[in-house]
C-alpha cells in the first residue's frame, strides 16, 4: 500500500521473511553444527531457486540482475511441492529490468541483451567478463553462485577451460554427490548464450524436482527440522 501526503509518503508491503535469514546464514549455521550443508538441502533449495527464477523470467518477463546467496531469504509457503512449508523468496529488486518495457514488439523479451557491467566483479557472468552483451545469463550466474555456497560453503569462482573454452567451477564436485545433476546445472547456466536451449531453466528444474521423490522429501524434512532448530529466529 502507498500512502501519499503533501510532505512525504509511506510505502508498506508484506515482509518476505519473518526471520530475514538467507542462504549464507544456512551455510554458516551448518558449518557450526556439522561442517557442511547436506546435499539433499542443497538440491532442495536449488530446485526452489530454479522454480522461482523460471517464474520470474517466463511469467514476469523480469530480469533481476542481482541474484546472489544473500538475496534468497528463507520464507514459508503453502505450495504443494514446498517440503514442510519451507521455501525461498528472491528479494532486492533495485536493479531489476522489466524486459517488456525495453523489448521491441514481436521480439522475445528473454532474448533481450544489454551492454556494460552492472555487477560486482566476482558476480559478472561470462559474457560480461568478456565485454560482450548479456541478458538472462546474469541471473543464471547468480543462481549458480547461490547453489555453490550451499555445496561448498564458500564464494564461487569460475575459470575458462583452455581446452573447451567453457566456463567451469574452480572446485571439483565430490564423487558421492549427484554429479549428473550438478554438472548439468553449472555447465548449462555458466555457459548459456543465444545459441543455448531457451528452456534450459525449466529442464533443470524438472530434473531437480524429479529427483526429490517421496522418500527424499522425508529426508529433506528431517534436515530442515534440524536446520531450523539451530538457525537464529531473527537476524
Amino acid at each position: 500500500a502507498l500512502y501519499a501526503f503533501s510532505q512525504g509518503g509511506l510505502f508498506m508491503m508484506t515482509a518476505g521473511s519473518e526471520s530475514g535469514m538467507n542462504l549464507i546464514d544456512v551455510a554458516n549455521t551448518y558449518k557450526n553444527i556439522m561442517g557442511n550443508v547436506p546435499e539433499m538441502i542443497a538440491i532442495y533449495y536449488t530446485s526452489r531457486m530454479l522454480r522461482h527464477l523460471e517464474s520470474l523470467h517466463e511469467d514476469g518477463k523480469v530480469l533481476h540482475c542481482d541474484v546472489k546467496p544473500d538475496n534468497w531469504v528463507l520464507t514459508s509457503s503453502q505450495a504443494r511441492n514446498a517440503v514442510g512449508g519451507c521455501d525461498l523468496m528472491l528479494v532486492d529488486f533495485g536493479r531489476a529490468i522489466d524486459l517488456e518495457k525495453v523489448t521491441r514488439q514481436g521480439d522475445d523479451p528473454l532474448r533481450t541483451l544489454f551492454k556494460g557491467s552492472i555487477a560486482a566483479e566476482d558476480m559478472e557472468c561470462g559474457t560480461m567478463r568478456e565485454g560482450l552483451p548479456w541478458g538472462v545469463d546474469l541471473d543464471y550466474f547468480g543462481l549458480c553462485a547461490s547453489a555453490f555456497i550451499l555445496l561448498f560453503g564458500s564464494h564461487m569462482e569460475v575459470v575458462r577451460d583452455k581446452s573447451t573454452g567453457n566456463w567451469r567451477l574452480n572446485k571439483i564436485l565430490r564423487r558421492y554427490w549427484q554429479k549428473d545433476l550438478w554438472q548439468s546445472l553449472f555447465h548449462s547456466l555458466l555457459n548459456f548464450d543465444l545459441g543455448s536451449e531457451r528452456n534450459c531453466l525449466r529442464d533443470l528444474r524438472v530434473a531437480f524436482d524429479e529427483y526429490i521423490d517421496e522418500d527424499r522429501s522425508r529426508e529433506i524434512a528431517t534436515h530442515l527440522n534440524q536446520l531450523f532448530t539451530h538457525l537464529p529466529k531473527k537476524r
